[in-house]
């Protein structure tokens, strides 16, 4: 019954969360571009749009969802699930936003969403248990990712072409799994400040600040990615590197297992690879492949500007 109810959450969780990101890109046309106007202009803007909060709200229930999933039901069921509602974000923004996508670019976008599921499947033999984590390694880890989020973010905003909103869904979802480890360490820093402070630790755990810090920036790199380019492109290349990251982090620094058997190690391998690979290709992608989107921007900005 619990596994069932499980599935069951975490099928509506990946709807309402994918159905959320089609709802933001939507609404994102027709609310002032990030950084083109006053910080406190274009929060007013997004604070005042009704059906922008409404899709904030279902990200947020549809995370809530995910996350009792996870408790009821095993990862290898749920993380896949997570990884095929993307096709659900894929169908309407198709059928609903007019997004197009060159032939490579759905290459791209089908190894990122086959990645993320063979990456589930291998967390079958994952372990609950806790390892005190390297802290050398595990920092040399955390310089080296946020140089890759500084690095795509340059690269990101020295564009004006479709592969600016690539650089930007791999900054942004490098950036969530950096939230993932960092909520980790908080954990671990909580654990060994409970006997001393209770429910104060969270306050005084560093590693906790540092998640919400990042959790923000996230967000509207999120909203930034989604308003250059298309939603096709830019959610798979956050939900790849979101899942992919906390995984490899974990493996060396927090010492996780690695999966056992030919099977497995071949299919996480495999995995590694296929959203690395999604990712490289979507962004070499060429000016013009989100044509529709661009169509659909330019006529809601005419339909404001009258």
């Amino acid at each position: 019954m619990a596994l069932a109810f499980g599935v069951l959450l975490a099928l509506a969780g990946t709807g309402l969360i994918n159905y959320s990101n089609y709802l933001m890109k939507r609404e994102l046309d027709f609310l002032p571009r990030i950084g083109t106007q006053s910080t406190i202009s274009t929060i007013r803007a997004f604070l005042n749009c009704r059906q922008w909060l409404q899709a904030q709200g279902l990200q947020i229930l549809g995370t809530f969802s995910h996350s009792i999933a996870v408790g009821l039901a095993p990862l290898s069921i749920v993380q896949p699930i997570n990884a095929a509602g993307i096709c659900l974000l894929v169908l309407l923004a198709v059928t609903k936003l007019k997004e197009k996508a060159s032939v490579v670019d759905w290459i791209g976008i089908g190894s990122i969403i086959l990645g993320v599921m063979l990456l589930g499947v291998t967390l079958l033999q994952s372990t609950a248990k806790t390892e005190a984590y390297r802290p050398v390694i595990l920092w040399l880890f955390i310089v080296l990712l946020v140089g890759v989020v500084v690095a795509s973010l340059v690269a990101a905003f020295m564009r004006e072409d479709d592969r600016a909103s690539s650089f930007l869904g791999i900054a942004n979802g490098v950036l969530v799994g950096l939230t993932a480890i960092f909520m980790k360490m908080g954990w671990t820093d909580v654990g060994n400040r409970w006997g001393e402070y209770r429910i104060a630790s969270f306050i005084f755990s560093s590693y906790f600040w540092l998640a919400l810090v990042t959790t923000l920036i996230a967000m509207v790199l999120f909203q930034t990615a989604l308003q250059r380019g298309s939603a096709i492109v830019v959610v798979p290349l956050v939900t790849g590197f979101s899942n992919l990251i906390p995984i490899i982090v974990g493996l060396v620094a927090f010492r996780e297992p690695f999966p056992t058997g030919g099977v497995m190690v071949s299919m996480r391998v495999g995995s590694i690879f296929l959203i690395i690979g999604g990712a490289v290709l979507l962004s070499l992608r060429r000016e013009g492949g989100s044509s529709g989107t661009k169509k659909v921007y330019r006529r809601h900005a005419r339909r404001a500007a009258a």
